[in-house]
């Protein structure tokens, strides 16, 4: 079922990639999961300055008319259209380099010096390895390859 899921995204990927560009949206995460006895799609965006409601609302019926007319999708689902939330997740080469400077937790497929998790400061991506920073001059490279789930880990004060 799994390559078969991988399979369906990727063709929704590329389905609604016109749509996305004409509406300046980038897509971060697409998921398709079953939840509670039904099928979810669901697309996490964002937009330089931000995805407010209204983009997300006028992106949903847009992707929701695609989606149907090409058919890709053969039973029910629900679809979801959202920002990717402030902890955002880090997937692609150019979320690494566009965060540099921010806080993030990156979590490993196989350990690395005997740990899995990492939290701290971007530093620096080169030659697809994640440079992180988690006390001064105790920095991790991290290949981009190994990384199992990474996302933004902002510091909220009060």
């Amino acid at each position: 079922m799994a390559n078969a899921k991988t399979l369906i995204i990727e063709q929704i990927e590329q389905t609604v990639a016109p749509v996305l560009r004409e509406n300046a949206a980038e897509l971060i995460d697409l998921q398709y999961v079953h939840e509670h006895g039904q099928w979810v799609l669901r697309f996490f965006l964002d937009k330089e300055g931000g995805i407010k409601l209204d983009d997300c609302a006028t992106l949903s019926d847009h992707l929701g008319r695609i989606l149907d007319a090409t058919d890709l999708i053969k039973q029910s689902y629900s679809l979801e259209v959202s920002s990717p939330g402030i902890n955002r997740p880090l997937k692609k080469e150019a979320d690494f380099v566009k965060f540099i400077g921010e806080r993030a937790e990156i979590s490993m497929f196989a350990p690395i010096n005997g740990r899995r998790n990492f939290k701290g400061i971007l530093k620096a991506f080169n030659a697809g390895v994640v440079s992180i920073e988690e006390a001064p001059e105790q920095i991790f490279a991290l290949p981009l390859a190994d990384i199992a789930k990474a996302r933004l880990d902002p510091e909220i004060t009060f």
